[in-house]
């Protein structure tokens, strides 16, 4: 058993197929098969099912993977110490972030790499859900959650808010602000995508329950759904794309706002590639919330004479 062996397994559980393994690793899509075949033959046991369209983990590699994950941490933890105790910061960090929280990571990315050009970064979007199992298994070194989050070593990110979405034609679409029971006549959409934690904590605290009559994958699919007029829904202002057309997004009275953080497991110390990205982070300003969307103004009477 060897390192590389290694490596292939975990790539290929992460990417799911040799492929997407093989990119990762930065090698041929040959040698990625030769080292799981070669693996399997040593221990005896089939580890990947290999389909065509991609590949999966046996039972026996399921419950191998933990194990993989470990040694290959400490291995790579063993050559980052080193290198960081001479001085050379390299290696690599891994950050999971939802899609709306993507939307600012590329800047701290940037400032980052200024910093420490031998680093590799690498960004993985995944749900909120996603991205919390990431942090849990050690498949990411950094992840973004939201706030607060007295179990994790965090630091803050970014903030922006939740709003509501309407079609430009809804009887509120003018309104400066809006309450989340104002908007029970309409069928509720839920993206699936998260965030759903927290907008029912939002209904909660308004004393209120939420009821979904869709629930859509794809945030273009819920906007399209709002601008034909299919029902309405509430989403974090970060989440929104520039140009809303044929679409209201309207703040939410009382407001609900959201906290981003860069969090690390508590109970771990970060890598040294990590706790650099976390310094960089810290050193400057979060990222300052999107703009809130112009609010038609109501038009006024005119007396007639």
């Amino acid at each position: 058993m060897n390192l590389a062996q290694l490596r292939a397994l975990r790539a290929v559980h992460e990417a799911g197929s040799v492929t997407g393994a093989a990119d990762l690793l930065g090698v041929t899509q040959s040698a990625v098969s030769h080292a799981l075949t070669s693996l399997e033959n040593e221990l005896g046991m089939r580890l990947v099912i290999r389909e065509r369209s991609g590949c999966c983990l046996t039972e026996v590699g399921r419950r191998l993977m933990p194990h993989v994950v470990g040694a290959l941490h400490h291995v790579e933890r063993f050559a980052e110490e080193a290198a960081a105790a001479s001085g050379l910061l390299d290696g690599r960090v891994r950050i999971g972030a939802f899609p709306s929280a993507c939307r600012v990571l590329p800047r701290f990315v940037r400032a980052f790499r200024k910093l420490h050009p031998a680093v590799d970064v690498v960004l993985l979007e995944g749900t909120d859900a996603e991205v919390e199992e990431w942090i849990g298994t050690g498949v990411i070194d950094l992840g973004v959650v939201s706030g607060p989050r007295p179990d994790l070593r965090t630091v803050p990110l970014a903030a922006d808010e939740f709003l509501a979405v309407l079609p430009s034609a809804h009887p509120l679409a003018a309104e400066r602000a809006v309450g989340l029971a104002d908007l029970s006549d309409d069928p509720f959409l839920l993206s699936a995508a998260g965030c759903e934690p927290l907008i029912r904590a939002h209904y909660r605290a308004v004393g209120l329950d939420l009821s979904p009559a869709h629930r859509v994958q794809r945030m273009d699919t819920l906007l399209a759904m709002v601008r034909e007029d299919l029902g309405v829904s509430v989403v974090p202002s970060l989440a929104l794309p520039e140009l809303l057309d044929g679409i209201r997004a309207i703040p939410l009275r009382p407001p609900a706002p959201r906290s981003l953080l860069l969090a690390a497991p508590a109970d771990t110390e970060p890598t040294p590639a990590a706790r650099a990205f976390l310094d960089a982070v810290t050193v400057q300003p979060p990222a300052p919330p999107p703009s809130r969307p112009p609010v038609p103004a109501r038009a006024t009477p005119v007396p007639v004479p």
